[in-house]
């Protein structure tokens, strides 16, 4: 197995409770891993739209990079995930256009929905479906405050390293479970990250819309109380938190499955994320559900689920 020539880069997940970095080496059939690290927080890093403190958070990952397993993490560049309580993100619909056209076209619709001047805002788009038998297009669009991408630039420079990249969890997310399980049949995928679960819908390998709720692990092993263990007995403790997921994951759904562009049934749910480890969750939101649902994991024995989103970032192909 030959390791291909590519840029080294970092994946970098800066979340409410941990930051989780992570280096792969692509491979001809796969990727090897070349180090992960996971280090807890004292403390918040962000705060509203900017970093507390950007010359710690740089000496932080440092030395995490420095003290990464198997082996130290040496790459030079970083792709990261913008916090999704930070920055908006909508699917709209517009007119078929020019891709010169889209750029201006977005800006003007954008401005009818951010909580903030666009003018103070970094945007950025891509087209999800094209309608076949109307002129139309649904995009995402994502913005961001300039203060908060422009601090990320500079806490990666203070680390030595060269942001590249910044993308929002549901398609790091996508790209990592797509990974580990390929299939081009229509899923939704299901991160569960300590505040909220970020859902997502897939097909063909391509993402169809994104939504999330307020629900995450905390509140449900917050219910749970000293145990990581939905079962039988415990069910009722926890039965709305669970609700709240499924009964958003079954909208989002129902949404995508009554568009006119002919989409496929789902075929599974997946499951990922720090929540994802909470014993049988699998088993309870699958019977809310009714769609056969599992938990995805990078296909490495050294982490787990935990680590989906920065192993998505550090697969980052370019543009």
């Amino acid at each position: 197995m030959s390791i291909l020539k590519q840029e080294k880069i970092l994946g970098l997940d800066i979340g409410y409770e941990t930051i989780k970095l992570i280096q792969l080496a692509p491979l001809s059939n796969g990727y090897k891993l070349i180090g992960y690290n996971e280090i807890p927080l004292k403390e918040r890093i962000l705060e509203r739209d900017r970093f507390k403190n950007k010359a710690a958070t740089a000496n932080l990952i440092k030395d995490a990079c420095r003290m990464a397993k198997p082996s130290a993490i040496k790459a030079t560049k970083i792709v990261s995930a913008l916090p999704e309580s930070f920055v908006f993100s909508k699917t709209i619909q517009i007119p078929k256009m020019s891709e010169k056209e889209y750029g201006s076209a977005i800006l003007t619709e954008a401005a009818q929905y951010l909580p903030i001047p666009v003018e103070q805002t970094y945007i950025d788009y891509q087209v999800l479906i094209v309608h076949p038998d109307d002129a139309l297009v649904d995009i995402l669009f994502v913005a961001a405050p300039k203060n908060l991408v422009d601090d990320y630039i500079e806490m990666s420079r203070l680390a030595g390293l060269e942001l590249i990249a910044l993308e929002t969890k549901p398609l790091a997310v996508g790209r990592s479970v797509l990974t580990f399980h390929p299939t081009n049949e229509a899923i939704a995928i299901l991160e569960i990250g300590s505040e909220a679960t970020r859902i997502s819908i897939w097909e063909n390998k391509q993402i169809r819309l994104t939504t999330s709720i307020t629900t995450g692990k905390n509140q449900i092993e917050h219910l749970l109380g000293n145990t990581h263990e939905i079962n039988d007995i415990n069910l009722e403790l926890v039965k709305t938190a669970l609700t709240n997921i499924s009964q958003e994951t079954i909208n989002a759904i129902k949404y995508h499955q009554n568009r006119d562009y002919k989409p496929k049934p789902i075929s599974e749910i997946l499951l990922c994320g720090s929540g994802a480890k909470i014993t049988n969750i699998d088993k309870y939101l699958g019977s809310l559900i009714n769609i056969k649902t599992s938990i995805v994991s990078p296909s490495f024995k050294e982490i787990g689920t935990e680590f989906i989103t920065s192993t998505g970032l550090s697969m980052w192909p370019g543009k």
